[in-house]
């Protein structure tokens, strides 16, 4: 079994909350996770809302089937039985200790309609994602570069720390790119069989997941939705011509759009501005969460048609935006991901922002970087002064160049690659 990077930090959410909820789209494997845990580090009761029988006892007497296991209990797909939250509660607030209850859920549970308690003061809240390239390459721990940028800050430092972890290369980013990060398809080297899961798991998720949350009034509209968001994916959300184009009424496009995002298929990066109220204002950028499912919607499965594609920009911007979000879950210090972009036209794609001060990212697919990426660095300078600590250049290539004061370009896979494994490996 690959070892999860967040497994840790579940752990340490345990020792100090009485609740830990851990989301995240089906099949990214949290059942598999949450048993693993039961089994080797929490003992505890594992039940799951897929049971029949347990779905229907949560159902009908929430209370009574929490108050039949007074010992740890962790409970899969939560959002199946909303009110046992309220028991929960309950069970809480007269026996309060840490390591209580460790809950799954396939959508953001808290988000939901359906439920009206929160359980604030009480939980830890964690996002499980699909396998970031640095699990998919088996490595032992994530990568810490986020850190030590915002740390080290100096390039020529940085990239002396970064040419030692050339030692162990990673493996390309291109099969991770087409085969995503749900376990199941990542892991196999079949494209016919990952394409029958893509459109199994497409299927199930709209048949099933979303209807258990709320009713569709037209399954093809929501298809086609999901096609239109993933032809869309890394541009400016523009609600108007989406929906024009998806031919939905505004509050339509606007539910639908909201319950892609409660269950983990799509995710919205806001502008950065220093007003934070003008980024709520400004359109967010849009990603599919999964760059696999995206590759399967756009017909897309051969290696070798990859560089071709008139999109590859925007699938390689996307699985960027993933990986970073996949980081930024891990770090123990809170960081927030933007986009930048002037009115006139330049943009950098990512800003991670700590704390006040901010790095500037740029995802390139190819092996030779503009100059004007440069120039876009520049102004980013001019607007932001002190508070960018250093620009990055993702790019295509095998080396780690300093491009100019406070700019590093560093190959895709060294950025998100992390420590290699020390041990056997496992799959």
């Amino acid at each position: 079994m690959i070892e999860r990077h967040l497994k840790p930090l579940i752990l340490e959410c345990l020792r100090e909350f009485p609740v830990v909820l851990v989301t995240g789209a089906r099949q990214v494997g949290k059942s598999t996770l949450v048993q693993a845990i039961c089994q080797q580090s929490w003992p505890a009761d594992y039940l799951t809302l897929d049971d029949q029988n347990l779905l229907d006892a949560a159902l009908t007497d929430p209370d009574g089937l929490i108050a039949a296991h007074p010992r740890p209990v962790a409970i899969d797909e939560i959002q199946r039985a909303p009110d046992l939250l309220r028991a929960i509660k309950l069970s809480v607030d007269r026996r309060r200790q840490p390591g209580r209850f460790l809950l799954t859920g396939s959508a953001n549970v808290l988000t939901l309609h359906t439920v009206s308690e929160t359980l604030a003061g009480r939980i830890a809240l964690l996002e499980l994602h699909p396998l970031s390239f640095s699990e998919w390459s088996r490595r032992t721990h994530p990568p810490m570069i986020l850190k030590q940028l915002f740390h080290l800050g100096v390039p020529t430092r940085m990239a002396k720390a970064l040419e030692r972890s050339t030692a162990h290369p990673p493996p390309q980013i291109m099969p991770h790119l087409l085969q995503g990060g749900y376990p199941t398809p990542a892991l196999s080297t079949n494209a016919s069989l990952r394409a029958r899961w893509f459109e199994g798991y497409r299927k199930t998720y709209i048949e099933r997941d979303i209807r258990d949350l709320q009713t569709i009034e037209r399954l093809p509209d929501f298809n086609r939705l999901m096609a239109l968001a993933a032809a869309r994916t890394g541009q400016l959300l523009n609600y108007s011509e989406l929906g024009r184009d998806a031919g939905l009424p505004y509050a339509t496009l606007r539910r639908y759009l909201n319950l892609l995002e409660q269950t983990y298929q799509v995710f919205l990066v806001p502008p950065y501005f220093s007003n934070p109220s003008k980024r709520l204002l400004k359109a967010p950028k849009l990603y599919w969460t999964d760059s696999g499912m995206v590759t399967h919607l756009w017909n897309l499965h051969e290696p070798e048609a990859l560089p071709r594609h008139p999109q590859v920009g925007a699938l390689l911007e996307t699985w960027v935006a993933h990986e970073l979000q996949k980081l930024l879950s891990l770090s123990t210090a809170p960081m927030r991901l933007y986009g930048w972009r002037l009115q006139t036209g330049p943009e950098i794609d990512f800003l991670i922002e700590q704390g006040g001060r901010l790095i500037a990212i740029e995802a390139k697919w190819g092996r030779r970087i503009d100059p004007s990426v440069l120039t876009n660095f520049q102004r980013l300078r001019t607007q932001l002064g002190a508070r960018l600590v250093c620009g990055v250049v993702l790019y295509g290539g095998d080396a780690v160049l300093t491009l100019g004061p406070q700019i590093l370009a560093i190959p895709h896979a060294l950025f998100f690659s992390g420590r290699p494994a020390t041990g056997p490996q496992g799959s």
